[in-house]
C-alpha cells in the first residue's frame, strides 16, 4: 500500500491540530505551575492559589498567627476568639508538602479548571488554660452587657380572660451548656474554622418540656380539674362561705416534673381565716347581770368553734377529688351557671364547739339571752336566769384567789355535764358529792359541799377558806340549781 496516496480528510486535520494544541497547552501549564499550586486551591480553608510551596507554607503560618474564630450566638451575640490569645500553633509543613505533591500528581492538571480544596486537619496546638479562661470570661458566659436568660419550660398558667388554665409556650433562652460549648469551640479551633453559629450547634440549655409534650397536656388537664370547682359551706340562714377558682388559682403548684398539686399550707391559711371568722369562743360578751346592769365578760370556752384540723382535711378532699373531665371541659368552653353548678361541692362546717345560735350581725350574742346563770365572785352569789329574770339565787364559796391552782377562773362557760352523785378528786383529796354540774373541763362546777363554816359565811370567806376552784353550794341550793339549769346553758363567772 502506498502511503503517499492516502488522503487525509479535513476533519482529521482539525482533530489532529486540536490534539497538538492541547498537548502543547498542557506542557505550558506543567511548565508554568511546575513549582506552584493551581488556581482556586485551598488547604484547610486557607487560599494557596498560584503559590509556591514556600509561599503556601508562609500563608498557612500567617493565617495561624492572625487566625480569628468568629462565634455567633443568640440575640445577635458575636464574639471573636483570637489565635494569638491562646498561643495557637500547628504542625503544617508535611500536610502542605503532601498537598503540593497531590497537586502535581499524574493527571492532576485538570484541576486547573475546577480547583481543589484539600480537607486537611492540621496538628493544631494551643494553650488549653488560656483557651478555657478566655471563653469562661467571655460575655457569652458572664453576661457582661449581654442578658443571659435560662430556658423556660412550657407550662400552664391562669388566664385571667378565659378564667381557666392555658399553656405558655416554652422559651429557649440563651444560657449555654458550658461543657458542650467549650467542646464545640475547641473542635472548631482544631479545624481552624473561622466562623461558627452556636444556634446551629447543640450547645444551649434546652427546656425540659415543650408545649406539645404529653406531660404539658396532662398538666393542663389536671390544672383545670383542680381549678374549675366551687366549694360552698352552708353556715345557716342562707349564709355561705365559698372557695372559688379565684382563691384556688393561688394554691395550685406545678412541679418541675409537670406535676400539679395543691399547696396545703396556703389552703390551710384560708381555712384558718375561715375558722377565726366564725369563732366566738373566748370573745368578750355582754349580759344583763342580776342588778340589771349590762356587764362584759371575756374568756371561757363558750361559743362557736370550727374544727380547724378536720376542716383542712375536708377542704383538701373537696379540692382534690376528681371532677368529671367532661364537666370541666364543658365549663372551660362555656362558663354558664348550668356548667358551674356541676362543679359545686357542698359542705357542712364541722364544729369543735357549738353555741345556742349563730348571730351573723352580732357574733358574740350567740347564747340564750333569756336563760343562763351568773356567778358573782365579789358577792359570792349564784343567780339563775330564766325568761330574762332571776328565778333563783344562792350564796356560794368559790376558789381560793391567793392560789392560782385553786382560784375560780372567770369567763363565759357552759354546762357540760350533770350527775346526781360524783367524786371530786385532786392531788391531795377525794371528796364524794351530790348534784354535780360541770362548768369547765378542768374541774370547776356547781356542787354540794358539807362545809362546817356555812354559818360563818360572808362574801369574804372565800379569800381565806376558798374551794379548789369549784362553786360550793349548800344542799338545798345546789339541788334547786341542778334542776333549773340544762346542758349547754351559758354560765357567766366574773369578779
Amino acid at each position: 500500500m502506498d502511503l503517499k496516496k492516502i488522503k487525509i480528510t479535513k476533519q482529521a486535520k482539525i482533530c489532529l491540530s486540536l490534539l497538538i494544541a492541547i498537548i502543547m497547552l498542557l506542557f505550558i501549564i506543567i511548565i508554568l505551575y511546575n513549582d506552584k499550586f493551581y488556581p482556586n486551591t485551598s488547604i484547610g480553608g486557607i487560599d494557596v492559589s498560584n503559590m509556591t510551596l514556600s509561599e503556601a507554607k508562609n500563608a498557612v503560618q500567617t493565617d495561624l498567627k492572625n487566625h480569628v474564630l468568629v462565634i455567633k450566638g443568640r440575640n445577635n451575640a458575636k464574639y471573636e476568639l483570637r489565635g494569638a490569645d491562646i498561643d495557637l500553633n500547628a504542625n503544617y509543613e508535611k500536610q502542605v508538602e503532601d498537598c503540593f505533591k497531590k497537586t502535581h500528581g499524574l493527571f492532576s492538571f485538570y484541576k486547573i479548571i475546577s480547583g481543589e480544596d484539600f480537607d486537611v486537619n492540621f496538628d493544631v496546638s494551643y494553650n488549653k488554660e488560656a483557651f478555657k479562661n478566655n471563653l469562661s470570661q467571655s460575655f457569652l458566659i458572664t453576661g457582661d452587657n449581654y442578658t443571659i436568660t435560662a430556658p423556660v419550660d412550657a407550662h400552664v398558667e391562669y388566664d385571667k380572660v378565659a378564667k381557666s388554665g392555658k399553656i405558655i409556650k416554652e422559651k429557649q433562652g440563651n444560657q449555654l451548656d458550658q461543657d458542650k460549648f467549650y467542646s464545640y469551640v475547641e473542635k472548631s479551633i482544631q479545624q481552624l474554622k473561622t466562623k461558627v453559629n452556636l444556634d446551629k450547634a447543640n450547645v444551649y440549655l434546652k427546656p425540659k418540656y415543650v408545649q406539645t409534650d404529653k406531660e404539658v397536656l396532662n398538666e393542663l388537664s389536671q390544672y383545670n380539674n383542680y381549678l374549675c370547682r366551687w366549694v360552698r359551706f352552708d353556715m345557716g340562714e342562707k349564709h355561705y362561705e365559698k372557695i372559688s377558682p379565684k382563691e384556688i388559682k393561688d394554691w395550685i403548684v406545678i412541679g418541675d416534673d409537670a406535676s400539679v398539686s395543691i399547696d396545703q399550707e396556703k389552703m390551710a391559711q384560708w381555712v384558718e381565716k375561715f375558722c377565726l371568722k366564725y369563732k366566738t369562743v373566748g370573745k368578750t360578751r355582754k349580759f344583763k347581770s342580776h342588778t340589771g346592769e349590762v356587764l362584759e365578760v371575756s374568756g371561757g370556752d363558750y361559743g362557736w368553734q370550727i374544727d380547724y384540723s378536720q376542716t383542712v382535711d375536708q377542704v383538701y378532699k373537696a379540692l382534690t377529688e376528681n371532677n368529671t373531665q367532661s364537666d370541666v371541659d364543658a365549663y372551660v368552653k362555656n362558663k354558664s351557671n348550668t356548667n358551674k353548678k356541676k362543679l359545686l361541692k357542698k359542705l357542712e362546717p364541722i364544729y369543735k364547739n357549738k353555741a345556742y345560735k349563730m348571730n351573723f350581725e352580732n357574733p358574740t350574742e350567740d347564747y340564750n339571752t333569756q336563760t343562763y346563770s351568773e356567778v358573782d365572785i365579789s358577792e359570792q352569789m349564784v343567780y339563775v336566769f330564766q325568761n330574762g329574770q332571776v328565778v333563783y339565787s344562792a350564796k356560794c364559796v368559790t376558789g381560793l384567789p391567793s392560789d392560782a391552782t385553786r382560784s375560780t377562773k372567770t369567763g363565759c362557760w357552759y354546762i357540760k355535764d350533770k350527775k346526781l352523785e360524783y367524786t371530786l378528786t385532786g392531788a391531795d383529796y377525794t371528796t364524794p358529792t351530790k348534784y354535780w354540774v360541770r362548768i369547765t373541763w378542768t374541774g370547776t362546777g356547781y356542787h354540794y359541799m358539807n362545809r362546817s363554816d356555812w354559818d360563818k359565811w360572808s362574801p369574804e370567806l372565800y379569800k381565806t377558806r376558798g374551794s379548789h376552784g369549784c362553786v360550793n353550794l349548800q344542799l338545798e341550793d345546789v339541788k334547786n340549781i341542778y334542776n333549773l339549769v340544762s346542758m349547754r346553758d351559758m354560765v357567766f363567772i366574773h369578779d
